[in-house]
């Protein structure tokens, strides 16, 4: 199955010339160009490379969470980096590692939906994916800084060794490196590791050497950037930034259904009936004991007068409980255990594990706080998870590569 993958700098246009490249059933590129969408190489499925320009990556560290949820705890670590309002980005991310490293591509909500819209509506070849082309760049231990052979192809791009990106600008007309460049240096030479630079440009001896004395870090020479050269497995292993309500829909021909699944879902449906059947005695009892539940948690709010709906859950009734316990306790002028006071003195000694210093904001909300911290060691993280979990305090945690940020109320 044949594959076209286009570099994406603006936006997809019938006038508008884009590169291009083309991809054998194996994987390997056959042919370039650059050409308007009407000249394209008809092809099987279509990807599309975002440019460095217009995505960055960022690297979190979670604590171990089931795949539904790690986007949104991810999106929570990431809120206070963002430009704008969370709703104007897309934030894809990729699988969770083991040592609990999530990286997470980031875009304008935006463009990426027209980007998804134009796309589709080309008459060919499906579209299957839109990566991001930093997301290419990956699979070396070193620091990369990609700077593309081809000028047309857009700015080059830092990468980090955990997986974070962002785009920097092309060297000045005098041999300068771009600034962003130096930022970025600056903030990986924090790290415990000394960096190591693999400078992927055409680049001179004389301004390599410069270079190296300017930045302060070893410099390594690579190759002249050329996305469309990634090996076939950083392709596969990229994210795919169309998730969540911009996922497309999955459109296989109903003649290769019937031949491919057609026995195999024979065997599942078989399967599925007899899992039905050995587990109806025990569905039944986990129905009934759940309904027992639900009568005895409505049984309590309608002693203590709680208005509480037929549809009302077991949880959203224990919230509900909890509101209004706490609306009697402030009627009584007390404070109540989710209140801002009561809840940050719950949790202050098992707050004392932070080093001095630690905390750069706190901001009380909805009976929650949040609080933003410096870096903190992952020993003292998990001490402090243990103690507030202890308090009756359990926080939720995110680590950035700006700090951590920490989410805590009454019982969660």
């Amino acid at each position: 199955m044949t594959t076209l993958r286009v570099l994406v700098t603006q936006s997809l246009g019938a006038d508008r010339e884009v590169p291009w490249a083309h991809y054998d059933g194996s994987g390997a590129c056959v042919a370039t160009g650059r050409d308007v969408p009407s000249r394209w190489p008809s092809t099987e499925r279509l990807e599309l490379v975002v440019a460095a320009d217009r995505v960055r990556l960022a690297t979190v560290t979670l604590p171990p969470l089931p795949p539904s949820r790690v986007a949104s705890a991810a999106a929570f670590a990431l809120e206070d980096q963002l430009a704008g309002p969370l709703a104007e980005h897309a934030l894809a991310v990729g699988a969770q590692r083991p040592d609990g490293r999530v990286t997470a591509a980031i875009v304008s909500r935006a463009w990426l939906a027209e980007l998804r819209a134009r796309a589709v509506a080309l008459p060919g070849a499906r579209l299957v994916r839109i990566l991001a082309e930093p997301d290419l760049a990956g699979g070396s231990g070193d620091a990369r800084w990609c700077v593309p052979a081809d000028r047309r192809a857009g700015n080059g791009f830092v990468r980090f060794a955990d997986g974070s990106a962002f785009a920097v600008a092309m060297p000045a007309a005098d041999g300068a490196p771009p600034p962003e460049l130096a930022l970025a240096l600056a903030r990986a030479g924090k790290a415990s590791a000394p960096i190591r630079l693999r400078v992927d440009a055409e680049v001179g001896d004389d301004t390599l050497a410069r270079w190296q004395r300017e930045a302060g870090v070893t410099l390594v020479r690579g190759a002249p950037w050329r996305w469309h050269a990634a090996p076939a497995t950083q392709f596969n292993a990229a994210i795919d930034l169309l998730q969540g309500d911009l996922a497309l829909a999955a459109a296989p021909s109903a003649g290769s259904v019937r031949r491919w699944f057609v026995p195999a879902l024979a065997l599942v449906a078989i399967a599925l009936v007899l899992h039905v059947v050995a587990s109806a005695g025990e569905w039944a009892w986990w129905r009934v004991d759940a309904w027992r539940a639900a009568q005895t948690w409505r049984s309590l709010a309608a002693v203590t007068g709680t208005t509480i709906n037929d549809t009302d859950t077991p949880a959203m009734i224990r919230a509900a409980l909890l509101k209004r316990y706490a609306q009697q306790r402030h009627a009584q002028g007390l404070p109540a255990p989710s209140d801002a006071l009561p809840l940050l003195a719950r949790a202050a000694p098992a707050l004392t594990v932070l080093p001095p210093g630690a905390l750069k904001s706190a901001t009380y909300a909805d009976g929650h706080w949040t609080l933003d911290l410096q870096p903190v060691e992952a020993a003292t993280l998990r001490e402090l998870d243990t103690r507030m979990r202890a308090a009756g305090t359990p926080p939720i945690v995110a680590t950035t590569q700006a700090g951590t940020r920490l989410r805590f109320g009454a019982g969660g």
